[in-house]
């Protein structure tokens, strides 16, 4: 897990003379300066600079008559970097302010921005409106539709955006972020902060979580803003029921007292894309993804919106409630992927679903006061082509508590050696947890959890939460694997680097059995990459086998990182599996190790698309790393 990033904020300008006036010039900055998550009393401000450089930020209120921007407060922070984060905290409420930055580089350049305007967050009862955007990656066929979008929103001067995902087209190559997004958002980006959800282009990739700046984990989280209540998911992680995005979404609606609540993630649950889900015009279509999962917790908690992309149309659902159009108690969902990426079409025959649908580039918008909510889709020219008007009564689309939320055991489950505490946590004070250690179900007459309770051998702990009239939540279970460490084994005559063979192939949806092909290169590399090791984008493979060398006895957990499929092998035993044909995703798998060496084999395959492969691990005493190459061994 990506850690977030703590600032320290100096109050003192230091180091930041030059004998030369600087010039006011967006190009002098890697990444222009731009804002993210906006509160009533704090701005965060970040930008880039090509070289290690000061961090400053001069910033006033707007003051009435004053002929000119008062620029008459600062933050810096110490020291030297290029990749500049800033909090402007102890802000007035609703208030506009100005704002500029500077860095200087060691030879003495100085670079500044111009002087922007931005607001802090309104209050709770006032009016708002705020601006989706999503798919804004670049294509070949309209490379200027995220410039033109973003100079679009920029004239209704929404107070935030949100993004639901693809802002890029591969989240790992720089330039995609910095001569495609950040160029192409500048106008709208410098004045009004945006909140961002993860798709699959940005290959949860380390620049995005640079860029960003969103609560730990980064890749879920919530915020409020006025009467309402957001929360981001990230669709490219497992959410089905009993997942951490799962219950920790469940656990946040049922928390919620906000008026409207908005849930956005990058997939659709319910989608009329032509082949997205199936080709319509040769098969049946799922009409959906995966997200689908996350459905009855929208419906049982009352959520008034989903917004999503990954398909590049505009789609916007009737209420559905139990997949049935509910004009009192459904949930609307909004597909709005037309910001930037190659526009998609729909299946030849109209869903039971779908209430507007349109092709081509757009946003849309959310004016909210109070119980009342309007809607727009504007499309490239700048043309409504959607719109609605939304009045709740007092009381309605409330969360529908008929069962309580269920527990969160902790951990989520693993192997242990010896014995394992586990805990385990209600959302609410006022809910008795019940749980059993056998794998059986938990009743009101199981056990009480009243403290961390220590299991000593295998077992599948099961909890429910249980309301004072005796209503129960759904089952929470976590497996336990109570496991003995793995030997080394004795090996001589060793060289450094792993042994691979790299395959060439036609597509498969799945690892092969690499025995039945002919690999078309075989050599050692004491780096676990497939960057520098293949001569083509599409259709290869790789298997990497040799030993890793363990440093102290203990749990280790290793990940992949892959696009597409992948999976590792300790002692022939299979510790990750990440197959499959799919975007840059991580999965991890933990294994308890003796000193010494032991056999490792890595597995990858790509069909088309993207292309990647990371491989992990921690340990005792060290946190998520890369495997340093002098750890990795073959027999000579």
């Amino acid at each position: 897990m990506k850690q977030f990033r703590i600032l320290v904020l100096g109050l003192l300008i230091t180091g930041l003379s030059s004998t030369d006036e600087p010039t006011i010039n967006n190009d002098n900055f890697k990444v222009a300066p731009y804002l993210q998550f906006a509160t009533q009393n704090s701005m965060v401000v970040l930008w880039e600079t090509h070289e290690e450089a000061s961090t400053l930020i001069e910033f006033g209120e707007s003051v009435l008559n004053s002929g000119e921007p008062v620029l008459n407060q600062s933050r810096t922070l110490d020291g030297r970097r290029t990749m500049h984060e800033v909090v402007l905290d102890g802000l007035k409420t609703e208030t506009n302010y100005f704002y500029r930055v500077r860095s200087e580089y060691a030879d003495g350049t100085v670079v500044m921005s111009e002087t922007y305007p931005f607001k802090t967050a309104v209050e709770d009862e006032n009016a708002y409106m705020f601006a989706l955007v999503g798919d804004s990656q670049k294509n070949n066929d309209t490379p200027w539709a995220w410039e033109r979008i973003a100079n679009l929103v920029w004239p209704d001067r929404p107070k935030f955006v949100v993004h639901v995902g693809d802002l890029v087209d591969d989240g790992t190559k720089l330039t995609d972020w910095t001569e495609h997004f950040f160029p192409g958002g500048q106008i709208l980006m410098s004045k009004t902060s945006m909140y961002t959800a993860l798709g699959n282009h940005e290959n949860d990739a380390d620049f995005y979580y640079q860029y960003f700046h969103n609560p730990p984990p980064e890749y879920y989280y919530t915020f409020n803003y006025g009467n309402a209540q957001f929360f981001i998911v990230d669709t490219n992680r497992d959410v089905t029921e009993g997942s951490e995005q799962y219950t920790w979404l469940e656990w946040e609606l049922a928390k919620s007292d906000a008026t409207w609540k908005i849930v956005l993630h990058h997939h659709p649950p319910y989608s009329s894309e032509e082949n997205d889900h199936g080709d319509t015009w040769k098969e049946a279509s799922t009409m959906g993804t995966h997200a689908r999962n996350l459905v009855p917790l929208y419906e049982q908690y009352g959520v008034d919106f989903n917004l999503f992309g990954h398909t590049h149309v505009y789609e916007r659902t009737w209420p559905l409630k139990e997949n049935l159009i509910n004009q009192k108690e459904g949930v609307v969902y909004i597909n709005s992927g037309g910001a930037g990426g190659f526009i998609e079409d729909f299946a030849p025959t109209r869903n039971w679903f779908s209430a507007e649908l349109q092709t081509g580039h757009h946003y849309c918008t959310f004016s909210i006061y109070d119980r009342t909510l309007v809607f727009k889709a504007i499309d490239s020219d700048g043309n409504m082509f959607d719109t609605f008007q939304m009045t709740k009564e007092e009381g309605s689309r409330t969360a529908s508590l008929m069962q309580p939320p269920a527990p969160m055991i902790h951990p989520m489950g693993g192997i242990f050696e010896d014995t394992q505490e586990v805990m385990m946590e209600a959302v609410f004070e006022n809910l008795q947890i019940r749980y059993t250690t056998d794998g059986s179900e938990p009743t009101s007459s199981s056990p009480l959890y009243d403290g961390p309770i220590s299991i000593n051998s295998s077992s599948t702990v099961r909890a429910r939460a249980f309301s004072e009239d005796n209503k129960a939540s759904r089952i929470s279970a976590s497996k336990f694997r109570k496991v003995e460490p793995l030997e080394p084994v004795s090996v001589t005559s060793l060289q450094e680097g792993l042994v691979y063979k790299y395959f060439k192939h036609t597509g498969f949806d799945f690892l092969p059995d690499f025995g039945n092909f002919e690999p078309q290169k075989i050599g050692t590399t004491t780096v676990i990459t497939i960057e520098d090791l293949r001569d083509q984008d599409d259709y290869f493979a790789f298997e990497f086998e040799g030993f890793i060398e363990i440093t102290e006895a203990g749990r280790y957990t290793f990940f992949t990182n892959s696009d597409d499929g992948s999976k590792l092998f300790i002692h022939g035993q299979e510790i990750v599996n990440n197959d499959g044909t799919h975007g840059m995703r991580e999965r991890e798998g933990e294994v308890m190790l003796l000193e010494g060496l032991h056999p490792i084999k890595i597995q990858h395959f790509e069909n088309g698309g993207g292309e990647g492969l990371e491989v992990t691990y921690k340990g005792p005493g060290f946190e998520q790393m890369e495997i340093p190459a002098n750890l990795l061994k073959s027999k000579n």
